[in-house]
């Protein structure tokens, strides 16, 4: 018999491509918007008012002069900054879109299971103000949340406008949430495949996704840094290492280190998430208590506020002393959990970044005082810890470490990045960030039919968006 040939629908297959780059570029354009917002957030806010300088986001970031000079350090503003601006944000969010609140990337999960692929722009724009007022206030919280909700949020209303889209609706949504964090992480590659792995809760892909995400991706990555530059989001000190296989065993016993870490952290956050749910109180009031919590930790640890790349950094180049960085460790998880559990905006990739790394310091300090003749430098631990740490929180080990490599240009340590993240997966996979990823085949079968019966039913109306 000839073989089977396949019939290639070019003119859909050149027309889907546009819709991608096109995503790409306006999700790369909101997140410009985004960090600058951010940033805008940041200067009148916490460096205005509080006289808190350390609040530079990313290298080659445009910033903004202040139109006063700035005041000195007033550290007993912080918890009334950080409770003010959760009060407007617990307003904001529950007034206008109430899925807009939490760590974001989450809901587009959901929506890609549950809600086939549909997102409010509504909550897009939420979200990006919410966020920017959270984390500028002195909430600690990350970006990769709200870009993620922001992206996908853009590509629904795309696919809403275009109806010859419905039907590749949760691809669509996937690329603009990987196009987010392409630009804002500097990371293309490592974003789409984050598309692709974030969605399951064990090691499964979703394959179908990764050609929209790789397109949608580069287009935005490239925009992005035509504004920011590419340099790396991570400036790493000057350091010779060669690995050695007598160098295995402390990458080991750091990664099981973050994986137990990683289930501290993901239990505590959600331990505060659903403790905040039962307080009968407007649901407004709670991120002010969240951010007043967040500012009394700020006292004493100040790098634990906002979204924390200016103290990653300092962690990264080896500016903090080993009990500031069990402090910074400690401060991260609970200021996080408090500022975003309790209904605050934000996400938790850059959280789960910057306690990772003070842990990889910690854990490296401790080594290298046990060894001193130990030539791993205390960098590696850091760089080590950060993708530990994620790795077992998300459930993502393969995407982690590509975008730790990417962020910092670290492509060197690709091996004891991978021999982290394995064992930061493999100790804490029954517990993770992300509620909302599946991993069974009784989850597949449902999502199916909710999929099919989404599909079935009637638009959805302007009113929704």
């Amino acid at each position: 018999m000839p073989p089977v040939t396949k019939t290639i629908n070019y003119r859909r297959t050149v027309a889907l491509l546009c819709v991608y780059a096109t995503i790409g570029l306006i999700v790369g354009l909101s997140a410009i918007a985004f960090q600058q917002l951010m940033s805008l957030a940041n200067i009148f806010l916490l460096e205005g008012i509080a006289g808190y300088g350390e609040t530079r986001i990313v290298w080659g970031e445009k910033r903004f002069s202040l139109p006063w000079e700035k005041p000195p350090l007033r550290w007993w503003l912080f918890p009334l900054l950080a409770g003010t601006g959760g009060l407007i944000t617990g307003w904001i969010v529950n007034r206008f879109a109430p899925e807009a609140g939490g760590h974001g990337t989450d809901e587009v999960i959901h929506a890609y299971h549950q809600k086939d692929g549909r997102l409010r722009v509504r909550a897009s724009i939420v979200k990006m103000i919410a966020s920017a007022l959270t984390l500028g206030s002195g909430g600690s919280g990350g970006k990769e949340g709200p870009i993620a909700q922001i992206g996908a949020g853009i590509s629904s209303l795309i696919v809403q406008c275009i109806p010859a889209l419905h039907k590749y609706r949760r691809e669509i949504i996937l690329a603009g949430m990987s196009a987010g964090i392409a630009a804002i992480f500097r990371a293309p590659l490592a974003a789409a495949i984050f598309a692709t792995e974030i969605l399951y809760s064990d090691l499964r892909f979703e394959g179908r996704v990764l050609i929209p995400a790789i397109i949608a991706s580069a287009t935005s990555y490239a925009v992005y840094t035509m504004y920011f530059g590419s340099t790396p989001v991570f400036v790493l000190p000057e350091m010779q290492y060669s690995l050695s296989l007598l160098d295995f065993p402390a990458f080991t016993a750091l990664g099981i280190t973050t994986a137990l870490a990683a289930i501290l952290f993901v239990r505590f956050f959600y331990f505060i998430r659903n403790t905040f749910r039962k307080i009968s109180i407007p649901p407004y009031i709670k991120p002010a208590i969240g951010g007043v919590l967040t500012g009394l930790i700020a006292i004493a640890v100040p790098s634990v506020l906002g979204e924390g790349s200016y103290g990653l950094q300092k962690i990264i180049l080896g500016e903090f002393s080993l009990g500031l960085l069990a402090l910074c460790f400690l401060g991260k998880m609970l200021a996080t959990s408090f500022s975003i559990g309790s209904g605050g905006s934000g996400g938790v990739f850059g959280p789960s970044l910057f306690a990772g790394a003070a842990l990889g310091g910690v854990f490296g300090g401790i080594y290298q005082w046990i060894l001193p003749a130990s030539e791993i430098p205390l960098t590696v631990f850091i760089l080590v810890g950060m993708v530990g740490f994620f790795s077992g929180a998300a459930n993502a080990p393969i995407s982690t470490v590509i975008i730790v490599a990417e962020m910092t240009r670290s492509f060197n340590l690709l091996a004891p990045f991978i021999w982290v993240s394995a064992f930061g997966y493999l100790f804490s996979q029954r517990w993770n960030i992300y509620e909302n990823q599946i991993t069974d085949a009784t989850d597949v079968m449902t999502i199916s039919l909710d999929d099919k019966i989404g599909r079935e039913s009637c638009a959805t109306t302007h009113d929704d968006y």
